[in-house]
């Protein structure tokens, strides 16, 4: 279902919510639903900051009582239900399973904070599915946020970049197996870093203290990152992306592009992050 028809069925009981989470992505998606029409509920949970505009409702939930939150959700005629934003497991990493209110009611859908993102996640959509809900996925909110095939900047991927791209799908694809991350840096043809717990940036970092601790290698510039959503991911939830900080540290890495598949990432604030791109001297590929 696109946007258009979601605004064919507005009213008080076809409601959307947007389970939020923190970044800058909650914005973009609420101004996007607002000028279509659709003023959304936003349910963000206790303790996370979220970016919202304080014209919109924000109701605050417990992230362990999701029967508390069906039920705050049910009450508000919500039909629709919109995952975004940051929610990592540093926010429930001192937590453990008793923590979790309705125990019983979750572990049925098989909800176990130690099973791996992406189970996870599905395993939370079936749970909400299951209540009555229908999950939108960003395709389907804000579609012209992402890439077609080719490369989108002035500064072009090298034959060596290139090289370094098809390298980079094969152990992304191995990465996705093993449900680890969604980046990895690519130099060389070798894997120098991957993307985990701590997120991209630190990945970045640690690319960057590598180069500038390691004589050897202090004065190598060459290296591409390549972020996309896992193979078989769900794309309703945990949607990859790229903002201004994240390409300012790509360049400060000394690595010489972004690479990604085709509708599997975000670049917010998309015509500013090319500009940006070019000023930096950064190409930006995306991979069908």
């Amino acid at each position: 279902m696109s946007i258009k028809n979601i605004v064919k069925f507005k009213g008080k009981k076809n409601r959307i919510a947007l389970i939020s989470g923190s970044g800058e992505l909650p914005k973009l998606i609420i101004r996007e639903l607002t000028m279509n029409g659709i003023e959304p509920i936003v349910f963000s949970p206790i303790g996370i900051k979220v970016n919202i505009p304080g014209s919109i409702d924000n109701i605050l939930f417990d992230l362990f009582d999701f029967e508390g939150l069906v039920y705050e959700l049910k009450k508000r005629f919500i039909r629709y239900l919109v995952f975004a934003g940051k929610i990592t497991r540093k926010n429930i990493i001192d937590e453990n399973l008793s923590t979790i209110k309705n125990f019983s009611s979750v572990m049925n859908y098989n909800i176990n904070l130690s099973e791996t993102d992406d189970i996870l996640l599905r395993n939370i959509g079936i749970f909400f599915e299951n209540q009555g809900f229908s999950i939108l996925s960003l395709h389907e909110i804000i579609p012209d946020f992402f890439l077609k095939e080719g490369s989108i900047t002035k500064r072009k991927p090298t034959k060596q970049d290139q090289y370094d791209i098809k390298k980079a799908i094969e152990f992304h694809k191995v990465m996705s197996k093993a449900d680890i991350g969604q980046s990895l840096i690519v130099s060389n043809g070798l894997c120098i870093a991957i993307e985990t717990l701590p997120g991209t940036d630190a990945m970045i970092e640690f690319v960057l203290n590598f180069k500038n601790t390691d004589k050897k290698n202090k004065n190598i510039s060459e290296g591409i990152l390549f972020k996309s959503l896992k193979v078989n991911q769900d794309p309703r939830f945990d949607f990859p992306v790229v903002g201004e900080k994240t390409l300012k540290n790509i360049r400060n890495a000394k690595i010489n592009g972004l690479a990604l598949f085709e509708n599997r990432l975000i670049l917010l604030n998309k015509e500013k992050l090319i500009k940006l791109a070019d000023e930096l001297d950064l190409f930006i590929f995306v991979v069908k």
